[in-house]
């Protein structure tokens, strides 16, 4: 009922009740923050300025955690289903058939489902599976007449084959024409009804490891019209496959990226099962990880907690980073690794080793290492990070050697200056030392010993070596990848958002079910502004953080401006939030210049999140009409929603 009522006044199947969930912790939270305050728990407002350069406070977690919990209430809404089928029937010799009966003697059906899946790997010289590849269904009513229903070519991984006609047949002979095949799950829905025919095995090879009864039982679990729910889509096809055989042990069919995030998927399969919601609740909690973090970023770049809300609602509320949240792929993992490491650096840069405990400054660095070992374990954009890294770094350094000049040459030296000159030498020779051991020596240990837990070869074992070969394999790939897709793109399209990739398109009763990632305009229009703007205060006033901004952001945009090959806009992905922090810092310059235009800052902040409940349907997958996608969200041609 909701759902009619949401999408005739909305457009939108899950608005209604997602505005009543938004508004109940809205709610709870403002009482809460009345609760505190009566007991005298948030600080004066004087005081506040000086806490918040150097303190997390109540009021920042209460800010940060209403935000991150209303971001997380549209991620895990919808997200997908708990249960699909696990077992799985595949052949021990080609051409191998089996023979379905429906047991209640009904003959008419109008729809035949497939669910393929990962067989049994280690089983097959091979190592690998197609899927449903030279199917053949047949159908009779006497055991001696077959007629051909369908034959199935090919298919994608969890992906269900939906085949519509009309049939008259008490059974279904089903030949596997490929020893490789593997069918998770049968499905017959009985003619004009929402409802699946029983199926019972009546024969079978004798000489098949796999029983054929694996393909029908689990009917619980199917459904009649299969949504993103219940399956993978885009490149999930590729990473679930490979999180799956890490949880099962099972030798890998190929990989393109490194394994450390699809082996966060595996855990979450091992936990939860193999099925839509573990697959993508990893993703949606360290996208959700990412709101405060880069909250405390912002706050300790910009020194209020009115900017650090800012940064934390810009960041919850673009397309892309909820599109991302709920797919399982690794950017949500790698990004927020990303942040992090640049997180602990911007900390060290923010301290001084002649004034501050030099040990403190060790730890930072050796924090940001790991974070960065980790990022490049994930997917090599954490690499580009850590040149951003670097180049920070060094100016940080040059700073200290500068103010090491300056005093080495005083005549008359101060307590101070004599403390620079006598200390110099030593710290910056540690500092050195320390970075080699930190961003060098702990990352490549880190990401050679993430393949571990992985069967990359058939009677392989782990070794330097075999790390290093799968490195160059995947290079090469990437190097040499010559295909083509129709929602590709190129750098300077991600920037002002001019191509959107489409991930999943889906009608049923008249309803679209659409999902594709882009950026929301208002935040990366007036963020690439806000970039330029950066740049410039940056030259003419040497503004430290609009330089360290300038730099993160670029770090992650130049090396694919570089790249020759098949992208995407997603690939810009790790290079928005340090977009949003360009954004902060831009307003906070304005207000700064006028403080009536915090009135105005207020107002585009909540049309961008405006913006983001009214694409929802678009970024989402909530489903929705094709007369919204035409009419309201296709802003420009090049915007496709199907």
């Amino acid at each position: 009922m909701f759902k009619d009522i949401s999408l005739t006044l909305f457009n939108n199947q899950e608005l209604i009740s997602l505005l009543v969930l938004e508004s109940g912790v809205l709610v709870f939270s403002y009482m809460l923050y009345q609760y505190l305050k009566k007991k005298g728990k948030f600080q004066t407002s004087a005081d506040q300025q000086t806490v918040h350069k150097n303190r997390w406070t109540l009021m920042d977690t209460l800010i940060s955690a209403t935000i991150t919990i209303m971001f997380l209430v549209i991620a895990l809404w919808q997200l997908g289903a708990t249960a699909m089928p696990q077992t799985r029937w595949q052949p021990t010799q080609a051409n191998e058939s089996f023979i379905l009966e429906i047991e209640d003697g009904s003959s008419a059906f109008d729809r035949l489902y497939l669910l393929s899946g990962e067989g049994d790997n280690n089983a097959l010289d091979s190592g690998y599976q197609l899927g449903l590849k030279n199917i053949v269904i047949e159908g009779s009513n006497d055991l001696s007449k077959w007629e051909q229903i369908t034959r199935v070519e090919d298919s994608s991984y969890l992906q269900w084959e939906v085949i519509d006609g009309q049939w008259n047949y008490r059974y279904l002979r089903i030949t596997a024409g490929e020893l490789r095949n593997v069918i998770n799950e049968i499905g017959i829905k009985r003619a004009g009804f929402d409802e699946f025919l029983p199926l019972r095995v009546y024969s079978k090879d004798p000489t098949g490891k796999f029983d054929p009864q694996l393909v029908i039982d689990e009917q619980a679990k199917l459904t009649i019209d299969p949504l993103y729910l219940n399956e993978t889509y885009f490149d999930e096809i590729y990473h679930v496959r490979n999180a799956q055989e890490i949880a099962e042990g099972q030798v890998m069919y190929a990989f393109v990226h490194p394994l450390l995030g699809t082996q966060i998927i595996a855990a979450f399969i091992n936990l939860l099962g193999n099925n839509p919601f573990a697959w993508r609740i990893g993703g949606v909690l360290f996208s959700a990880a990412m709101i405060p973090l880069l909250y405390d970023l912002s706050r300790r770049l910009f020194k209020k907690t009115f900017y650090a809300s800012l940064g934390a609602i810009f960041l919850a509320c673009d397309f892309m980073h909820l599109t991302t949240a709920r797919i399982a792929t690794l950017e949500p993992f790698s990004v927020f690794f990303i942040i992090l490491m640049t997180y602990f650096m911007i900390r060290y840069l923010q301290m001084n080793f002649y004034k501050d405990d030099f040990k403190k400054t060790l730890g930072l660095l050796a924090l940001s290492g790991i974070s960065m070992g980790i990022g490049v374990s994930v997917k090599w954009t954490g690499a580009y990070a850590g040149l951003g890294l670097a180049v920070l770094f060094f100016a940080s350094l040059f700073a200290r050697y500068s103010e090491y000049r300056r005093a080495k040459k005083q005549t008359d030296p101060s307590f101070e200056e004599k403390h620079i000159v006598e200390v110099f030498p030593k710290y910056c020779l540690i500092t050195l030392l320390w970075c080699c051991l930190w961003f060098v020596l702990i990352p490549l240990t880190i990401y050679a010993l993430s393949y571990l837990p992985c069967i990359i070869n058939r009677n392989v074992g782990w070794s330097l070596s075999e790390v290093i070969k799968q490195t160059v394999g995947m290079y090469n790939y990437h190097a040499n990848l010559e295909a083509t897709h129709p929602f590709q793109s190129v750098w300077w399209q991600w920037i002002v958002d001019a191509r959107p990739i489409w991930y999943y398109h889906h009608v049923s009763d008249s309803v679209v079910y659409t999902i594709s990632a882009f950026g929301n305009p208002f935040i990366w229009w007036s963020g690439l502004l806000a970039v330029l703007f950066c740049i410039f205060d940056f030259i003419k006033n040497k503004a430290k953080t609009a330089g360290i901004i300038v730099v993160c952001y670029f770090a992650q945009l130049i090396p694919w401006m570089l790249v020759t090959r098949c992208v995407f806009i997603y690939h810009y992905y790790p290079a928005v939030p340090f977009l949003i922090l360009a954004l902060v810092y831009a307003l906070k310059r304005l207000i700064e210049i006028d403080p009536r235009y915090q009135k105005r800052v207020i107002v585009f902040t909540v049309l961008c999140v405006i913006l983001f409940v009214l694409f929802l349907p678009a970024t989402a997958g909530f489903g929705t009409t094709k007369s919204y996608i035409d009419g309201f969200m296709r802003w420009f041609p090049s915007w496709y929603f199907g």
